[in-house]
């Protein structure tokens, strides 16, 4: 392999695909996104994307220093470009060394060690501690897309307005028609009845699909791409999730359609299961309906990745609210200077994420301190639910009863999950304050490039944005901005939120 004094060609990562700007950002500075070819999102300021631009296997870096120069309007000297080549952009598996063949895996957290110019052996890609854990996938891009192409009308404005109402009218008025004795009665029998309770788990699971391709829809109808659609374990429940990092790339409006678009499906679900019970009248339609509605609040809470969170980050414009947790709070420090990824904020966006910062922080301690002090109490009460599932899979075996011997083992499943939610959830915390105690992030470890720009490149967590209830939402985190030519901070392996 050549030295990296050796290497005077470079080229983009085969797959790479320059997604252009990102719109209505609350980013003082203009910014951008790439993707790699194995469906990363990487975040790179105005000066990577006219590198990544000029980059090409027919030029030299004299040339490629000169061009980017012209248009960047400052000066970017081959030593400084080679730099950022060789420390940044080729650890993040974006450029490679003209004629260099690379076999890469992706990995979380750390990448693989490399020499200056050599692409790393396994990609870097982030793993906060509140992300998704343990994923799969239930319907691949291929057919999301085609699913989501066929229910674009959907969101056709009149059809948006008529369902709106129709869900106001028929939630009252079924709701009215039911009153207390029919919520409690319809209570009473589902619980009693083995078949209707597992219908009852079957239906919730498939509205969260249902909530699912709303995102994926309302990505397509606004010009997006939509991913998958899997599953996996999030804080401490099964989840559900959508690949929508592609409407990163689009307007303030398309990204906020594409947030509500779960909701909005989840409203035409409840439209439908109201019409069922004002027909039949049976509670089953009656508890689902209330059901879904109480997850579609829950969907609204800002405080980790549901529905309300990216809500609330597209109307500020910012990707990653949990990335300036840090940043914001060592701004409060009397007689500190904000660090930069707080203070490159607009001051609108600032003031917000703020104020979301300081009601967050509190909230999240508390809750996870809870969580650890409770957690004998609620591992010893699990397993007591857990031998009492078991019990009733024997009573459905003496009786041969098929709903109950499913609902028994499903009732299992799901009071385990949250165990393993919680054990990862604290592993991923006690790896963090290891890390940080040892002083092994990055941000410790960072060297300003050789070129006089204080431009950042930054990996970001590409897949799920957005996740259902019980479920929650996982974003393309854009983390703490650093010198270009440093190591991001995810290559290293340090996690944020």
């Amino acid at each position: 392999m050549e030295s990296s004094n050796d290497v005077d060609r470079w080229r983009t990562a085969p797959g790479l695909e320059l997604l252009g700007p990102v719109q209505d950002s609350g980013l003082q500075s203009a910014t951008y996104l790439v993707r790699r070819s194995d469906g990363q999102v990487v975040q790179v300021s105005a000066l990577i994307e006219l590198v990544l631009q000029e980059l090409s296997p027919d030029r030299t870096l004299p040339q490629v220093a000169e061009a980017v120069s012209r248009d960047y309007d400052r000066v970017l000297t081959p030593d400084g470009l080679l730099h950022l080549l060789t420390n940044a952009l080729s650890r993040l598996g974006l450029v490679s060394p003209a004629g260099e063949v690379t076999d890469v895996q992706v990995t979380a957290g750390p990448s693989a060690a490399a020499g200056p110019g050599q692409a790393p052996t396994t990609l870097p890609r982030a793993t906060p501690i509140l992300s998704l854990s343990f994923r799969g996938t239930l319907v691949p891009p291929s057919v999301t897309r085609r699913l989501a192409s066929v229910l674009r009308p959907a969101y056709w404005p009149p059809v948006v307005w008529v369902a709106l109402v129709a869900l106001v009218g028929l939630d009252v008025w079924t709701l009215i028609s039911a009153g207390r004795a029919g919520l409690a009665s319809a209570l009473t029998e589902v619980l009693s009845t083995p078949w209707l309770l597992l219908a009852l788990y079957v239906t919730m699971t498939l509205t969260s699909l249902v909530h699912e391709l709303g995102h994926a829809t309302a990505c397509r109808y606004s010009g997006g791409r939509p991913g998958r659609i899997g599953f996996g374990i999030y804080l401490v429940f099964l989840a559900f999730y959508t690949d929508v990092t592609d409407a990163y790339r689009l307007s303030r409006n398309g990204r906020l359609r594409t947030d509500l678009g779960g909701l909005y499906f989840n409203a035409l679900t409840v439209i439908g299961m109201a019409i069922a019970y004002l027909v039949t009248g049976h509670g089953f339609f009656l508890l689902v309906l209330i059901l879904l509605q109480v997850e579609m609040v829950q969907q609204l809470l800002p405080l980790v990745r549901f529905d309300g969170y990216y809500i609330l980050a597209d109307l500020t414009g910012v990707p990653n609210l949990f990335s300036r947790i840090r940043p914001v709070l060592m701004g409060l420090r009397p007689g500190r200077r904000a660090d930069r990824p707080a203070s490159d904020l607009k001051p609108g966006a600032r003031r917000f994420v703020t104020i979301w910062v300081l009601i967050v922080v509190p909230v999240l301690v508390f809750s996870f301190g809870w969580l650890l002090w409770n957690l004998p109490v609620i591992i010893r009460t699990t397993m007591q639910s857990v031998g009492v599932q078991l019990d009733q899979f024997q009573v459905g075996m003496q009786r041969h009863e098929i709903s109950l011997l499913i609902l028994s083992v499903v009732s299992v499943l799901l009071l385990m999950l949250p165990l393993l939610g919680i054990a990862v959830l604290f592993w991923r915390l006690g790896r963090s304050l290891v890390r940080w105690a040892l002083g092994s992030s990055t941000a410790d470890q960072d060297h300003s490039a050789a070129q006089p720009d204080q431009s950042s490149v930054t990996a970001a967590q590409p897949d799920q944005r957005s996740l259902s209830l019980p479920r929650g939402r996982q974003d393309p985190t854009n983390q703490d901005r650093q010198p270009t030519g440093s190591v991001p901070r995810h290559s290293a392996g340090t996690d944020s939120l």
